[in-house]
């Protein structure tokens, strides 16, 4: 999750601001009949990054490590001797309590669990195992799934949130804008991929978001292409998407370059796309219903006899802790934007064995419409190599 750094004083008055304010939302997510006394989330066979999003912690890898919080924001750590010092960046703000091993880490467990009548769990983040080991160690407690009200809540960004995510749209624009510079005539999909990876930490990423991923030719044609030795000839459709995290929060770009003199048809399916972003970018707004917008999009891509059915994933999705926080605004929220989502606009198209087109910028809503974190260039320009 990044490399430790001191907390100053104002940064543990921001972290502990931002505990108590998602730890209030969190529970007011909850129905009054589930409402538990104390919610617990446990690092145990992976990682559960709402641990990270209750406790405002970005340093540390925090595996075997959890957290119980309390409505009001009061918190146990609970932390091997291998993460303390990063848990000590909660120091004054909650209780930390260390084990160093399996016995002391199953004793401190039970005794915090046993104040708790009803308690809180992530049951999608847990394995069976470890869930019978929670109904072990706290025989007298009822326990409840939050983790639709951990969803709910992780949608609507908090102000930290967004400037942390706004670093690392940053950083991924940079990137983007510098990546027709590294295109030479030869070079690997997999030597382009390294140099985007390698940019973003040069430019302060803690790493990258997801695996990168850099297309040449007919594999631009497969979204989520994994990359490989095909070397790039000038003419080649390049499409590269990348993403990274700072301070926990990750951030996605996808832009497609165009090299040599492309031939009308590329230009015209580039355009095809960029107009179905902008008319997305248009509508988005709070209260706007997210399946309207989608329609309009795919009809302004069907519009096109060659395109038709060739948007063949969602228009995008949320941003966050995890790059796929979740889908666009499902039921729970009517199916309507809400101001303080951060999400990414992504169509594209593509024509199998030939090429594909993706425009994709990360937003976040606003009452009055949205507005693009990302600024990397997305005019189809063409560059010789």
């Amino acid at each position: 999750m990044g490399a430790l750094r001191r907390n100053t004083h104002d940064d543990r008055k921001r972290i502990l601001e931002g505990i108590r304010k998602r730890s209030r939302a969190l529970f007011a997510h909850i129905p009054d009949d589930r409402l538990p006394d104390a919610i617990l989330v446990f690092n145990n066979e992976r990682i559960d990054n709402n641990f990270f999003y209750l406790t405002g912690l970005s340093g540390g890898v925090f595996d075997n490590c959890g957290v119980i919080v309390e409505k009001e924001g009061k918190i146990a750590l609970f932390t091997t001797a291998l993460e303390e010092e990063a848990a000590r960046a909660l120091e004054n703000h909650a209780e930390i309590l260390v084990y160093r091993n399996e016995k002391e880490k199953n004793s401190i467990l039970a005794s915090a669990l046993s104040k708790y009548p009803k308690i809180g769990i992530n049951y999608g983040s847990v394995s069976h195992m470890f869930y019978l080991f929670i109904l072990e160690i706290a025989e007298q407690a009822e326990t409840v799934d939050v983790g639709t009200a951990f969803r709910d809540t992780r949608m609507i960004k908090t102000e930290d949130e967004i400037q942390k995510i706004e670093k690392g749209c940053r950083i991924i624009s940079e990137v983007a804008e510098r990546i027709p510079s590294l295109l030479t005539e030869g070079m690997k999909e997999l030597d382009l991929s390294t140099e985007i990876d390698y940019m973003m930490k040069k430019k302060g990423a803690h790493g990258p978001a997801f695996r990168t991923i850099a297309a040449f030719s007919k594999n631009t044609s497969m979204p989520h292409y994994p990359g490989g030795c095909i070397r790039l000839k000038n003419g080649d459709v390049v499409l590269a998407d990348f993403g990274a995290y700072f301070e926990g929060y990750a951030s996605d770009i996808t832009r497609t370059y165009l090299t040599g003199n492309p031939e009308k048809e590329v230009l015209d399916l580039y355009g095809a796309v960029l107009s179905a972003q902008q008319l997305a970018l248009d509508m988005i707004m709070e209260g706007e219903l997210s399946d309207r917008v989608d329609r309009e999009v795919r009809a302004c891509i069907d519009s096109h006899d060659l395109y038709k059915g060739r948007f063949i994933h969602s228009l995008g999705h949320s941003l966050g802790l995890d790059v796929h926080d979740d889908s666009y605004p499902s039921a729970s929220f009517h199916n309507r934007f809400e101001e303080n989502m951060v999400l990414t606009v992504e169509p594209g198209i593509y024509l199998p064995g030939r090429y594909g087109v993706r425009i994709e910028d990360d937003i976040v809503v606003e009452k009055q419409g949205c507005r693009v974190l990302t600024f990397a260039n997305k005019e189809p320009l063409t560059y010789e190599i």
